[in-house]
């Protein structure tokens, strides 16, 4: 299988189907990126059975297939889907391979002499990670795993090198601030991977440009109505980020302290803006990132040293009010952990004196519940799963009710 998938993926293959006159762009696409998929499958299972010539060969000739269908070789083009799946393979390799120095190797060997394959190097590095993280990976050693793991974060640096290096490229050379929206999703969807899966130092991602471009996405006005500006992805990496390095860990002050005025900020103008345009999708977008900070800063919000903590919570609390009860809803969650984390303060005079600062906040939170767990118009024209998700919300809605009114002594 090994050798029929390295056939089929060869330039051999594509002269001989169009030697027989028998080439059709489609079902030649179709053929490679079947190729591609088995030996994605194949090195995700199976690349232990192999011989330690036999991977380098294979490494080689991964390598030399991605370099090929990136640049747009075979009959009917390589095709996005092919070189991705192709990344995947050569990511899953060396994650089996402990091949600690993939990008270093990748961006020398490859990206040095073709800077044309920009995209394609993004791409395999964003799964490199991905792979190393799959439930479906099977190695031999576990051992192994967490090594190959743990030698990624000395690649750190050559990942967000290349990064910053993609955006500094389009940016220029598009005379503006916006860059290429490729470009743009590429390098989110990479820098997620990473953030998600390496432990990466944060004052090393705290001091990369990226840091702030990311941001500068999300505060950008009207960003979250182009469908090419990056929207969803800076959100997604922003998420990510709040997620990976919460105000509890060790060595994240610095981080924490710079990530705060700049998530605040966007709730203050640009989540306006978007509820007043009806951008659910804008909306949604701002009410994920601010949710997710205080979830991940409450160990902040609940503090003994007097931060300005009842800002954040207000912010939230503007999430909560949003009209479209779906996107509101999603700060039930906080709500939840909030109350919990007041409950669980010690010693008693602390936790009452913390109560009684959030309690205007709570109370207010209950109207809001209050008017979302009413009916939306037209609910009896509704169809019975789009009921099932309206109740499901009200049940959510419910418990914050109850939760608040224990905390306040509603009985």
């Amino acid at each position: 299988a090994w050798s029929a998938c390295d056939r089929l993926l060869s330039p051999e293959s594509d002269a001989a189907a169009a030697g027989g006159g028998t080439q059709d762009p489609a079902a030649a696409q179709q053929r490679r990126f079947f190729a591609a998929q088995t030996l994605h499958a194949k090195c995700l299972r199976d690349a232990a059975c192999l011989s330690p010539e036999s991977l380098a060969g294979l490494r080689d000739s991964l390598l030399g297939h991605l370099v090929r269908h990136a640049s747009g070789g075979g009959a009917g083009g390589g095709g996005r889907a092919l070189v991705t799946r192709l990344c995947m393979a050569i990511a899953a390799l060396a994650a089996q391979t402990s091949w600690s120095s993939v990008l270093s190797d990748v961006s020398s060997g490859i990206l040095a002499p073709r800077p044309d394959l920009g995209p394609a190097v993004l791409e395999l590095f964003r799964s490199v990670p991905e792979e190393a993280d799959s439930p479906r990976l099977v190695v031999a050693r576990d051992e192994d795993l967490w090594a190959y793991r743990d030698a990624l974060r000395g690649g750190c640096g050559v990942m967000l090198g290349l990064c910053e290096h993609a955006v500094r490229s389009t940016t220029s050379a598009g005379g503006n601030n916006s860059g290429d929206p490729e470009t743009t999703g590429a390098v989110l969807r990479c820098l997620q991977s990473w953030i998600r899966v390496v432990d990466m130092d944060p004052e090393l991602l705290r001091r990369s440009p990226l840091f702030g471009w990311t941001f500068d996405i999300l505060a950008r006005e009207g960003s979250y109505s182009d469908p090419e500006g990056g929207f969803e992805g800076a959100v997604d990496v922003v998420v990510e980020l709040l997620r990976s390095y919460p105000s509890h860990a060790r060595g994240t002050e610095g981080l924490v302290r710079d990530v705060i005025p700049r998530v605040m900020a966007l709730g203050r103008g640009p989540l306006e803006r978007a509820a007043a345009d009806g951008d659910e999708d804008g909306a949604r977008g701002y009410v994920r990132v601010l949710t997710e900070m205080g979830e991940s800063y409450l160990s902040l919000i609940l503090s003994h040293e007097e931060l300005d903590q009842s800002s954040l919570v207000e912010l939230v609390l503007r999430c909560s009010a949003i009209d479209d009860g779906e996107v509101a809803c999603i700060t039930l969650h906080f709500w939840y952990r909030f109350v919990i984390g007041l409950e669980d303060l010690q010693p008693f005079e602390f936790r009452q004196d913390k109560i009684d600062s959030f309690a205007p906040q709570l109370e207010r939170l209950l109207g809001v519940c209050a008017g979302l767990l009413r009916y939306p118009p037209g609910a009896e024209d509704m169809t019975r799963d789009r009921l099932d998700d309206v109740e499901g919300l009200r049940l959510g809605l419910c418990d914050a009710v109850e939760d608040c009114c224990r905390l306040l002594g509603g009985g």
